[in-house]
């Protein structure tokens, strides 16, 4: 019956349209009802830790006292063949990395019934934040079940990629979302032009994910390996994409040279190799786990490198550069306005941007073989000439920092305010 709803909600375009409209307004119903309650039920769905963007917009809304925000953990990828093992391990990791933070949680499985609850009728929120658009959970916590409820949603980055609007923008998800907040004016253009909705619901506020980079007061952790003397400190950190067709991904290409470029400075530069968390997987299916593991080892070994496999936050603001060929990451580091080279598979990588990522990759120096990093590492790194510094500053004050002086957080909480209040 479920099924049978989706395909008629979903793939009918006069019934698509009806639906979208009728929730549409059911969720401007929602925000309304809200405007003389006290205090606001604000859960934030999630699944798994690296989807989890909305730190300091979670911390914002503890210390608002109309607002209270708790994280509901439940499972992922429930249709994806996923064993109970690893369904449950999911959640357990999920479930640290939120007690970590100090934030409040729910589980809402049913123990003693050996199911999982609908969180509509156990804790009735007001407001819901979703983390993925994808339709890859149970069906009670999709929004289909929330119209009466005021649903919101932050994208998992800075959206930078042309061949991604429909996933981005035009999911049946994103039509009927109450609030989709957006990273700039730019990223609202596009979904204007290519959701069925008109964009209605969008609304620039800028990414809380990113918004640990404009805090002043933050203070990193060093997490690069001691060194006997001062060396510089360059991530390098290489997309999963190495696969054909996408193979955004320069990895197979540099990957030995990138060794013998660590080694050649080991005197002057340490490296960091940040590798996208599903590259080990796609490399043990090439080469086989033994030759990946030994890969992945060689850059523990070494003095002047190491393997990075957690947070980037951090690694980032204690870095001196990085090289890369990362989607997200071709924004994210240029918050640090450190200098960054993305390594250029083919001519044709630029043309997957979109005009706000293509103003980002063009704020990089860009390198298409090993002796460009190679002059990358020696003319900017060491020897501090890096004309492309102004390019990164200009890019940064158009678009990355806060808007109108206010940060993400507050400007989304500010934002719902105004929803609810008008």
């Amino acid at each position: 019956m479920l099924a049978h709803r989706d395909v008629l909600r979903s793939k009918i375009p006069f019934i698509t349209k009806r639906y979208i409209k009728k929730f549409r307004q059911s969720q401007l119903l929602a925000a309304q009802r809200l405007k003389g309650k006290d205090r606001i039920e604000v859960a934030f769905f999630l699944t798994i830790p690296g989807m989890w963007k909305s730190d300091y917009l979670f911390r914002a809304m503890q210390d608002n006292p109309r607002f209270h925000p708790y994280i509901v953990i439940y499972p992922y990828s429930q249709y994806k063949g996923f064993s109970k093992k690893e369904v449950k391990d999911t959640i357990q990791r999920t479930k640290e990395f939120v007690e970590q933070r100090g934030f409040e949680y729910v589980i809402p499985y049913n123990q003693k019934k050996q199911k999982w609850e609908d969180v509509k009728k156990t804790l009735n929120p007001d407001i819901i934040f979703f983390s993925s658009p994808y339709k890859d959970h149970l069906p009670q916590y999709f929004i289909y079940h929330y119209q009466d409820k005021l649903t919101c949603y932050i994208p998992y980055g800075f959206t930078n990629f042309s061949y991604m609007y429909e996933n981005n923008y035009n999911l049946l998800f994103h039509n009927l979302v109450g609030c989709y907040f957006l990273e700039t004016e730019l990223h609202l253009k596009l979904f204007s032009e290519h959701s069925r909705c008109k964009g209605l619901s969008g609304i620039v506020t800028g990414h809380p994910g990113t918004e640990v980079f404009l805090h002043k007061d933050y203070h990193p952790n060093d997490v690069w390996k001691p060194q006997s003397k001062q060396k510089k400190r360059v991530i390098w950190a290489p997309h999963h994409s190495i696969e054909e067709g996408f193979a955004l991904s320069s990895f197979l290409l540099i990957c030995d040279d990138m060794l013998r470029l660590a080694d050649k400075y080991a005197d002057s530069i340490q490296f960091a190799f940040k590798p996208h968390q599903l590259l080990k997987f796609k490399l043990q299916g090439i080469w086989g786990k033994e030759r990946t593991d030994e890969y992945y080892a060689e850059w523990e070994k070494r003095e002047n490198t190491q393997l990075e496999e957690s947070s980037y936050i951090d690694l980032f603001l204690t870095s001196d550069a990085m090289i890369h060929d990362s989607g997200s990451f071709t924004t994210d580091y240029i918050f640090t306005r450190k200098p960054v080279l993305f390594t250029v598979r083919s001519q044709e990588v630029r043309s997957r941007y979109s005009p706000f990522g293509e103003k980002m990759f063009d704020a990089h120096y860009h390198s298409h073989d090993v002796s460009e990093i190679d002059k990358f590492l020696e003319d900017v790194v060491l020897e501090g000439n890096d004309p492309m510094a102004s390019v990164r500053q200009s890019a940064y004050e158009a678009y990355l920092q806060p808007i109108e002086g206010m940060m993400p957080s507050e400007r989304i909480i500010y934002e719902i305010e105004k929803l609810i209040n008008n």
